[in-house]
């Protein structure tokens, strides 16, 4: 039986793992993915918008000879600037508004799973199998089983899931610690391996 329990340690928290975690709910970056080529043409939009009518204005003032021909030179290359500006501002209000509804569906999901004493804490033994200290998730964890996850950034939330399901991707049933194996198990009080 033990030899069996340790072949299987990694699958059996692998299988745990995707069982708890819909990683697919919360694969922020995929799921953001079709709203930045939008959000961009909205902000380029403004841009040209708003250099638009200065370029207007512009060409209105130097037609009337109220603005001479190297002012009018002048304040088109001046007037890049500020129109640049309108148009960063665009997209990240256009890239907020677009991305609120995914983040409120995420924050949901998040607040679902962690609502009875905490979910990823309960995975923080394959931390001990980073070759360095990852802060961020670290950071998810504890606040996971302290149940103050509303004080998480999302995309940390979203980053430490990644980063677990990656240390268990990144190790074989040969090079997975049993006793990793068995303390997350013991966090989700099931102390036998399924066969």
């Amino acid at each position: 039986m033990a030899g069996k329990s340790k072949k299987n340690s990694r699958r059996e928290v692998v299988r745990l793992f995707e069982k708890s975690l819909d990683r697919d709910k919360l694969n922020y970056k995929k799921l953001t993915q079709p709203t930045k080529p939008k959000s961009m043409l909205f902000g380029l939009g403004i841009a040209f918008g708003v250099y638009g009518i200065g370029f207007a204005t512009a060409y209105a003032a130097l037609n009337n000879n109220i603005l001479p021909i190297d002012g009018f030179a002048k304040l088109v290359w001046i007037m890049m600037l500020p129109t640049t500006m309108f148009g960063l501002v665009g997209w990240q209000l256009s890239k907020n508004r677009m991305e609120q509804p995914i983040r409120q569906e995420i924050l949901e999901y998040i607040t679902e799973i962690e609502e009875k004493g905490g979910l990823i804490w309960k995975f923080a033994p394959l931390m001990e199998m980073l070759p360095v200290e990852d802060i961020p998730t670290k950071k998810a964890i504890d606040k996971s089983r302290e149940g103050k996850i509303d004080e998480l950034a999302l995309e940390d939330y979203t980053d430490a899931v990644a980063c677990l399901y990656k240390v268990l991707s990144d190790f074989d049933n040969r090079t997975f610690p049993t006793s990793v194996a068995e303390s997350v198990l013991e966090n989700f009080g099931k102390l036998e391996f399924a066969s």
